[in-house]
């Protein structure tokens, strides 16, 4: 008995900690590290935010070939991926060459897309208990937890080369324990991978193929794709929405903080994103995804404008508490919602316009807001109330009934 549930129960911790690899570090570590490398580079708001959005390009990319059947999600794509990552962890502190800089963030962005996908659509089928998924999930935020304590301890004495071979370290262990997350060498051809690692997005075989043109002259069909249009709407701007505030959180807060002290923000951040998947998933079975939806988007937007009169330790504290506990909840229910509507293939669409979002939203600020960071929080508040009420128009034309 202890032999046929000990590898089972490590599972999910497996793809908990290949999430914290793939988002925690190698996407968001750039945020505690930024005002560090800001202080000793001299660098303006800008290049941080056109170095952002590569990264952001870099996710696309790497969620795209999946999502097109260029690229399997299978173990080799996998593995690959976290060694691309670690390694891209490392290259940051060879120079700040601001070419070399872009550059190494979109690879290292398209390793972590593949990584995200490659994990969350095993989710499913890797699940023995409902809390394992949440479990899972919540290595995004382990691994921002993990990343904004490693400049939170050793920020005052390394200097920002040393902070990222301190991360590369971590995010070897990391991915050392993540390696046997279950998953295929080879992934079949029919279904589509997507379809094949998510097999609960259509439980009906016949509704799993939306470009088929048959299918496409019904109401019914005709009304759901003009659901997850406005759905992918919504989700496009909660993408750029949220990305503002992950990205220049930490900024904001060091003139409160320091530099250095800033990056507890993001460790409070942390945690409450890594407390959030198993939240609101117990919030959603008891009240309906719908009604749980729409609390955290509401609590998402509220946490973005406290952010903008963030003058004390207290008000960021909650705003960063804030932003962690619900943009994780935002995207587990949404797809969540996709998937309802019984369209092949939501997760992998909606997480394209999702991407585009996070691309658009640090350009928008590098662009005009990169001197002024409480607007630019302004505007993220704004994209994320246009995401809640597209979402919710989405949802019920959609006629989802949870």
């Amino acid at each position: 008995m202890p032999d046929s549930t000990a590898v089972p129960s490590l599972t999910p911790i497996r793809g908990n900690l290949g999430l914290a690899v793939a988002m925690g570090m190698g996407r968001f570590f750039y945020t505690p590290a930024l005002p560090l490398m800001v202080a000793a580079l001299h660098w303006s708001s800008a290049p941080g935010a056109w170095i952002a959005t590569l990264n952001y390009v870099g996710y696309f990319v790497g969620t795209l070939v999946i999502a097109q059947g260029w690229v399997e999600p299978n173990r080799f794509v996998y593995r690959l991926s976290l060694i691309v990552s670690t390694v891209g962890l490392a290259a940051v502190a060879l120079t700040p060459n601001l070419i070399w800089q872009g550059g190494i963030r979109t690879i290292a962005g398209i390793a972590s897309g593949l990584i995200f996908v490659c994990v969350t659509q095993r989710i499913p089928a890797n699940s023995r208990r409902p809390r394992d998924g949440g479990i899972s999930y919540g290595g995004v935020g382990f691994g921002i937890l993990v990343s904004g304590a490693i400049v939170l301890a050793a920020g005052s004495f390394a200097d920002w080369r040393q902070l990222w071979l301190i991360c590369t370290a971590v995010s070897a262990i990391f991915s050392i324990i993540a390696w046997t997350w279950p998953i295929p060498a080879r992934i079949p051809q029919n279904p589509t991978p997507t379809e094949a690692a998510a097999p609960t997005e259509s439980a009906n075989p016949t509704e799993t193929n939306t470009d088929d043109p048959a299918e496409a002259v019904t109401p019914f069909a005709a009304n759901r794709r003009r659901a997850m249009a406005i759905l992918s709407t919504g989700y496009f701007f909660q993408g750029g929405g949220y990305i503002i505030i992950g990205t220049y959180l930490v900024v904001l807060a060091g003139p409160v903080f320091g530099t250095t002290a800033a990056a507890s923000t993001w460790l409070i951040a942390g945690i409450a994103t890594a407390a959030s998947p198993l939240t609101w998933s117990a919030v959603a079975a008891r009240i309906g995804t719908v009604k749980a939806l729409t609390v955290c988007y509401c609590l998402q937007v509220f946490g973005a404008l406290l952010a903008v009169f963030g003058s004390s330790p207290v008000v960021l504290i909650i705003a960063a508490a804030l932003f962690g506990f619900t943009f994780i909840g935002v995207v587990m229910m949404t797809i969540g919602v996709g998937t309802q509507m019984g369209v092949a293939n939501a997760s992998a669409k909606l997480t394209s316009w999702y991407s585009i979002g996070q691309i658009v939203g640090p350009a928008i600020v590098a662009a005009a807001l990169s001197e002024h960071i409480a607007a630019a929080f302004v505007a993220s508040a704004i994209a994320l109330a246009i995401a809640m009420v597209l979402t919710l128009v989405g949802v019920l034309t959609g006629n989802v009934g949870r």
